[in-house]
């Protein structure tokens, strides 16, 4: 008996020395792409995020009226924490985001630890389903973007949904509710529904349904329900969704109801999109293992409630897929892989649920899984990350470095080229975006305003950095305007036009 324990102690203690290794691995790599290869995936969105972090620290780290956002204002974010890191970095835009992602994905995984360690997972469980979380993505896919890397758009979202349900966790388990819970709920709801609707669908209406779930089963069974933790639920809900709809000026909006062609969106739509969060094209079965194994998780421990009624905690996670699911279905809302991104955090956890029920028959089991698929993402991930960085070769890349070796520091281009271009040369040339080359009017999306004439002076070579698509749409304002053109270049499938000022303006 006692050399069974023994032995048992020393595989799980090697277990864990593993999935550490491994875990901090995956972390170490996503960090050094984040500070050291930045631009190695750069596109506009993550660009367009990078440069609000100037914004913030011109603005006295306070989003401007002047900043046109997309869906909402940023007040837990990478680009707010880069804007206090931004001088000391001697003013280097780049690092100053890459460090800024990198602490924000230490802090979502210490929120993640917290949550696992709320909900009764020992340090080999936890540590498991952690891992499993960070591996379930490919090199720079939207899992990896909207948690990890580069721009962390949704770790906004996610840093509260661990706490706000770890604090779930340990108020079901303790069946009651301190006033300190209450504080941090309420300031969390407040900033997430600043921050615009997401939180809402993720995170505060699947915990609101789980609580739901959990009284009709109490009232059911005739047991008394813990009517201040439902109060906390719905309080929590309730403030978020009110602030979303008051100050969250930038949502989307326009989406309607679309009940006739529901099957046909979630079939052509929908499901692809699901289906593409998850890294099937890896080792599709261990994957499709991972799925299955978390799902028994879940199953088996909604029957030891009595037990560990801790453990209900998790439910938000899957309602929070469920509530995407039926809202990407029955609108009109846009669908893309990145609303789904819970299914890494469901499977994670789902998987460390089946290790703490099944402990010393399964947990092992799943925990050298997890350790050797691991090992196998650490090296793609490495590859897809660092390694294959050839961002210098971009056209990006030089055609900043020719306008910064022409002395041009001011330029144009369309949304999808104009803040990449920025970004590429560390803000050393600032390329602004336009709606088109018809009219040279300011894009009002994700820019600011100050950026263009008549707030920004016209004097000066300014450059039109212009496709071969776009071609023709310029050359019929050069025919109407008849600009002096002072230099040109021809890089790949732009030619960029030096024109004698600038030409550009913000309409109202």
């Amino acid at each position: 008996m006692s050399n069974n324990k023994s032995n048992n102690t020393f595989l799980n203690d090697t277990l864990v020395f593993l999935t550490g290794v491994v875990l901090a691995a995956i972390i170490v790599i996503f960090s050094v792409a984040n500070i050291m290869h930045y631009t190695a995936h750069l596109e506009a969105d993550i660009a367009s995020e990078t440069l609000l972090s100037e914004v913030l620290y011109e603005n006295n780290h306070i989003q401007p009226d002047t900043w046109i956002a997309s869906t909402a204002t940023r007040i837990i974010g990478p680009p707010l924490l880069a804007s206090f890191i931004y001088p000391l970095t001697g003013y280097n835009l780049n690092l100053s985001m890459g460090i800024a992602c990198t602490v924000m994905m230490l802090i979502l995984c210490l929120c993640m630890l917290f949550f696992c360690r709320s909900i009764g997972l020992n340090w080999l469980q936890s540590l498991t389903a952690i891992l499993i979380m960070f591996m379930l993505s490919s090199p720079s896919d939207e899992t990896q973007r909207m948690l990890y890397l580069y721009a962390n758009y949704y770790v906004a979202h996610f840093i509260p949904m661990f706490i706000i349900l770890g604090l779930y966790a340990r108020a079901l388990k303790k069946r009651k509710l301190p006033v300190l819970f209450w504080i941090i709920g309420i300031v969390l709801a407040v900033i997430n529904g600043i921050q615009g609707m997401h939180a809402s669908m993720f995170v505060y209406l699947p915990l609101l349904g789980a609580e739901f779930l959990r009284t009709l089963i109490f009232y059911i069974k005739k047991r008394r329900a813990l009517k201040d933790i439902t109060l906390w639920a719905f309080v929590l809900s309730a403030i978020c969704l009110v602030c979303a709809k008051v100050f969250g000026a930038y949502m989307s909006g326009g989406a309607s109801r679309n009940i006739r062609h529901a099957p046909e969106k979630f079939m052509d739509v929908v499901l692809p999109n699901f289906l593409d969060v998850l890294p099937y094209g890896r080792l599709k079965w261990v994957v499709i293992g991972f799925i299955v194994l978390a799902a028994i998780g879940y199953v088996i421990s909604f029957f030891y409630y009595n037990k560990s009624p801790e453990l209900w905690s998790a439910l938000p996670i899957v309602f929070g897929i469920i509530v995407v699911l039926l809202s990407a279905t029955f609108t009109t809302a846009e669908v893309a892989p990145r609303y789904f991104v819970m299914q890494v955090f469901a499977v994670g956890i789902g998987c460390g649920m089946l290790m703490r029920l099944y402990k010393f028959r399964v947990d092992y089991v799943v925990a050298l899984l997890a350790v050797l698929y691991g090992i196998i993402s650490v090296t793609v991930f490495y590859d897809g990350l660092i390694a294959s960085d050839n961002s210098k070769e971009s056209a990006y890349y030089r055609i900043a470095t020719w306008m910064e070796k022409k002395g041009y520091e001011y330029g144009y281009s369309t949304f999808d080229h104009s803040n990449t271009i920025t970004v590429m040369s560390n803000n050393r040339v600032k390329v602004r975006g336009i709606d088109s080359f018809k009219e040279l009017n300011g894009i009002k999306w994700l820019t600011d305003t100050t950026w263009y004439p008549p707030t920004k002076n016209t004097e000066g070579k300014t450059c039109y950095i212009v496709t071969k698509h776009t071609k023709d749409d310029f050359d019929e304002w050069l025919s109407k305007n008849n600009p002096k053109i002072v230099d040109s270049y021809d890089i790949d499938n732009f030619i960029i036009y030096v024109l004698d000022k600038d030409y550009t303006a913000m309409n109202p």
